[in-house]
């Protein structure tokens, strides 16, 4: 007999090392979806939410376990994830290798992981389409912006790159990330009305976004609590 998705979805969940140590039935640890435009400083302001509100972060990570449940190579997963460009060429290859995951496995398996994650709490879950897998009250649902000529200049500095190639890398990437979230959930991902949060980090800076988030999330989860939910 196969075994229920929730059995699946707690061992998962033990493996990963979420369930840490017993807690109170109501006591509810933030979740936090970041979707932030390259260049816009999402690492640095994930990595001060992480610490100051001692948050999990999960990136990467989602790429492994979706390749440990459906017994694939990262490189396979990766070829669905986020990326715009030469999908095909590896979609063809690990088809004839039958080393394949379809699009609408990843789908469910996306929203297994992050679900799990979600259910336990006290996470930051970076990009993936996590904002439209965790809906309203789920997770506080934030998209960290920035002009593009502001986007070009971080990562010229970040990465030592010129201007030119700098641009490019800048729109590789974005053009990427829209077209993962069209293929998997045919939404718009500049559509804003998808996030609880939307914030200009060349207007607030790293600091300034920090704060915003974490005032956002103390107000939204203590809400929740308050409501029962």
């Amino acid at each position: 007999m196969p075994r229920s998705l929730e059995a699946m979805v707690e061992q998962q969940a033990l493996r990963w090392g979420l369930v840490r140590e017993q807690r109170p039935e109501d006591e509810r640890r933030p979740v936090i979806t970041v979707s932030r435009q390259h260049g816009a400083g999402g690492g640095e302001v994930v990595r001060r939410l992480a610490e100051e509100l001692r948050l999990d972060v999960f990136d990467r990570e989602i790429i492994r376990q979706i390749a440990e449940s459906t017994h694939l190579s990262e490189r396979v997963v990766s070829t669905l994830d986020e990326q715009s460009r030469a999908w095909l060429s590896d979609w063809l290859e690990g088809l004839a290798s039958r080393d394949f995951l379809s699009s609408a496995e990843y789908r469910y398996q996306l929203a297994r992981v992050v679900g799990a994650i979600a259910h336990h709490g006290g996470a930051i879950v970076v990009g993936h389409g996590a904002h439209l897998v965790l809906g309203e009250g789920q997770a506080l649902r934030v998209r960290l912006i920035a002009p593009l000529e502001a986007r070009i200049a971080a990562v010229m500095k970040r990465e030592g790159l010129g201007e030119r190639e700098a641009r490019r890398r800048v729109q590789a990437v974005e053009a990427g990330r829209r077209a993962f979230v069209m293929q998997h959930f045919h939404v718009d991902l500049e559509d804003h009305s998808r996030f609880d949060l939307v914030l200009n980090t060349a207007r607030l800076g790293v600091e300034g976004g920090v704060a915003v988030v974490r005032s956002a999330v103390e107000q939204c989860f203590a809400a929740l609590a308050a409501s029962g939910l």
